[in-house]
């Protein structure tokens, strides 16, 4: 499989962003499960919306009260915090607002396939070369369905591949398993699947902002957001809509394919949905010649953006902000 296919965006990505490392996996997971979800350093302050913005939402209020369920945010470069300097993405400012624990779980550049391989709905389905594990070190992979782990991270994920516990990575050109413990050459069928140890399904927050990458397969992106939900253990979820770029105004063909993928996502999680883009298109600065006709297009405004389609510090913000609202008004 050509992964450089297998990973080319349907519109132009920034090429880096900030990989997630193993060590934050780790680390993180241990702290979900282990603190259950418990914050501990007060809230800081977040940049709010320009009181003579247009009317949109006003910030949705503080945010819940600390010692809450954790949260876990799955997604790509608008959950990493690309367009943020860091440490203002917004799972790091959700976190401030709410004093609880947030795993950023965003990797640039990945699609809704790729995130729901790491999070655990949608397992990568992977083959080795003689459908064999050698006795001991790395192998590589020979064919995957998806990449869960790619150029932009994580560094690697650890998980099981057909009862055999190890480690999956990318080497810059391929996925490489290792098993944890040498021992005889051991039979791994074809499209076995690579079951992630995974944490955040069960009592903690999802929120899932996913298809970015692949809004081009509505279908798709539809269906591995259905199992990224189905594989949680709780009923306590958020899904953001997708934003559409600046240079993907009304009347283009993204436009009307993100919208409609919007629509379908409202449809499919009533009680659960975020409509974000309209949020921050509706939230433009009206004393801003640009915004103004960034509202006119029905696309977020220049004063929330860093480029043509990441939000910036304040844009994020209010991302937080209007996620940590939803929480705190269904008092998870």
């Amino acid at each position: 499989m050509d992964v450089n296919a297998t990973m080319k965006s349907c519109r132009p990505r920034i090429a880096t962003t900030r990989a997630l490392a193993a060590a934050a996996y780790v680390v993180l997971s241990v702290l979900l499960h282990a603190c259950g979800g418990s914050g501990s350093e007060a809230p800081e302050s977040l940049p709010q919306a320009s009181s003579d913005r247009g009317p949109g939402p006003s910030p949705a209020g503080p945010g819940p009260g600390p010692g809450g369920a954790a949260i876990v945010a799955w997604g790509d470069s608008w959950t990493s915090g690309v367009g943020a300097v860091d440490g203002m993405s917004f799972p790091d400012q959700l976190q401030s607002l709410t004093a609880r624990t947030v795993f950023n779980g965003g990797v640039s550049g990945q699609t809704s396939d790729q995130i729901a391989a790491r999070q655990g709905g949608a397992p990568a389905l992977l083959t080795l070369p003689g459908n064999t594990l050698p006795a001991s070190g790395l192998v590589v992979i020979q064919d995957q369905s998806t990449f869960p782990v790619s150029a932009e991270g994580p560094a690697s994920i650890t998980g099981t591949l057909s009862g055999i516990h190890g480690t999956l990575s990318f080497n810059g050109s391929n996925l490489v398993f290792q098993a944890d413990q040498a021992g005889t050459a051991r039979t791994v069928p074809p499209q076995s699947a690579f079951d992630p140890d995974t944490f955040g399904s069960q009592s903690e927050i999802n929120v899932f902002w996913m298809g970015s990458n692949n809004f081009s397969d509505p279908e798709g992106v539809k269906s591995d957001i259905a199992k990224a939900v189905a594989f949680l253990s709780t009923g306590k979820f958020i899904v953001l809509g997708l934003l559409n770029a600046g240079s993907e105004p009304r009347g283009s063909a993204p436009y009307d394919l993100i919208t409609q993928l919007n629509t379908d996502l409202a449809a499919s999680y009533p009680n659960n949905y975020l409509d974000i883009r309209a949020i921050l298109v509706a939230s433009y600065d009206p004393s801003s010649p640009q915004d103004v006709a960034d509202h006119g297009n029905d696309v977020p405004p220049a004063s929330l953006k860093n480029d043509d389609e990441h939000p910036n510090e304040a844009g994020y913000a209010i991302v937080a902000q209007q996620v940590a609202g939803i929480i705190r008004a269904k008092g998870w």
